[in-house]
């Protein structure tokens, strides 16, 4: 069953009228987080519509899938978060760089805004989003804003002319802050679940041997940025050291900094240089990793979503995660939720989990997939974002 869309507004834009949405993410190309694979999907999902034109803005000529430039994306130049530019200005402003990155690509945006004219700017960047709030008289396009928030951002929602929530936890906040209701649309999250079937066991050693994995050890995978902050790597590392051998080999994935050389030296001190692995790699290189392992763990103790937990069930590996309402929301009952604050619960739930034979059936397997399917694959919510973007393009008017 389709989510509902919880905003209460009433749709007035004729139904037979394709509705321009800008898709804005100017971070798609250069980093591999939740927001930029869920702004690629998402247009690639959408933008067949009828119902819609849309037009993608992004960071790079070619991003992490390889899609190059076509009439529809159009990549924009800005100082980018990584380089020198933007840490010096940051350092000069008491800002990070990456709201640098956010205001120098306005003039960018801008431009392709006044060509396109959208009724709907669909973003997740909040500093860029202040800006085209402020200087919306001055673009000269009544295009209506339309904040994802996933990170999240918490009301009020002063600056924004609509938000959409992912998750209830984060729309109840909003309404019981006294948002308007009408404001706030709930619509999770969107993926696209491989069709490709899992692999059998002969089939997961080959991929195993591909990506040079141990071939007869169990193998927990965790997706993130490598650090001891919010996703908390450091955490996972010291609850596999607990584990009483043999001990599963752990492989990290995710975008590394300066911060991550301290979980190299603690993996290297606590596990051996024998026993993990810590890539980074493109969005479409993930997949293998998730068919090759037995487990999945993401230890950080808050998420907006946390998109890994759905493409973790979705390729039907036993998923543990702290329990708040939010993973509470998005795991179900096909999920593994504990209190990732007491040392030694981890450990002991991988021990558990890595103990069974096999680790996960295949009607196991299914089910985690099924869930995620029936909840968060396009197909499913292709009609709840038509009609966000519906309700929000029903309050623009042609200049």
């Amino acid at each position: 069953m389709s989510p509902t869309l919880m905003n209460g507004k009433t749709n007035a834009v004729a139904a037979d009228t394709p509705i321009r949405v800008f898709f804005c993410c100017t971070g798609l190309g250069a980093v591999n987080r939740g927001f930029e694979t869920f702004f690629r999907e998402a247009f690639d999902e959408l933008k067949t519509d009828p119902k819609i034109e849309a037009l993608l803005i992004k960071g790079a000529k070619q991003d992490h899938t390889g899609s190059q430039r076509t009439p529809d994306e159009h990549a924009i130049r800005f100082f980018s978060r990584t380089g020198k530019i933007a840490t010096a200005i940051g350092r000069l402003t008491g800002r990070s760089a990456y709201a640098v990155e956010q205001w120098s690509s306005f003039p960018a945006v801008v431009r392709q805004i006044r060509k396109f004219h959208p009724a709907v700017v669909f973003y997740s960047e909040a500093n860029l989003g202040f800006l085209l709030h402020r200087f919306r008289r001055q673009i000269g396009v009544p295009y209506r804003l339309l904040f994802s928030n996933g990170g999240p951002c918490h009301p009020p929602f002063t600056q924004y002319d609509f938000v959409h929530q992912v998750a209830p936890v984060y729309h109840q906040e909003a309404i019981h802050f006294g948002e308007p209701p009408a404001k706030h649309f709930l619509v999770p999250y969107g993926i696209k679940v491989p069709s490709s079937p899992f692999p059998d066991a002969d089939a997961k050693r080959r991929l195993r041997s591909t990506l040079n994995l141990p071939l007869n050890r169990p193998i927990v995978l965790s997706v993130g940025w490598i650090s001891k902050h919010h996703k908390r790597m450091d955490f996972v590392i010291e609850e596999i050291a607990r584990m009483s051998g043999p001990r599963p080999f752990l492989q990290l994935l995710g975008s590394t900094d300066s911060q991550s050389n301290e979980i190299i030296t603690l993996a290297n001190e606590r596990l051996g240089s024998d026993n993990y692995s810590v890539l980074s790699l493109p969005k479409e290189s993930v997949h293998d990793y998730y068919q090759a392992s037995d487990a999945f763990v993401l230890a950080s103790l808050s998420e907006g979503f946390g998109r890994v937990y759905i493409e973790s069930l979705m390729h039907g590996l036993p998923t543990i995660a702290h329990r708040n309402e939010v993973t509470e929301y998005v795991l179900s009952d096909v999920g593994t939720l504990i209190d990732l604050t007491k040392p030694g619960q981890l450990a002991a739930q991988l021990s558990e989990e890595l103990g069974k034979t096999p680790v996960s059936s295949f009607e196991e397997m299914s089910r985690r997939r099924n869930s995620i399917v029936r909840r968060f694959s396009w197909d499913a919510l292709r009609t709840s974002y038509i009609d966000m973007f519906r309700s929000v393009a029903s309050t623009f008017t042609h200049s």
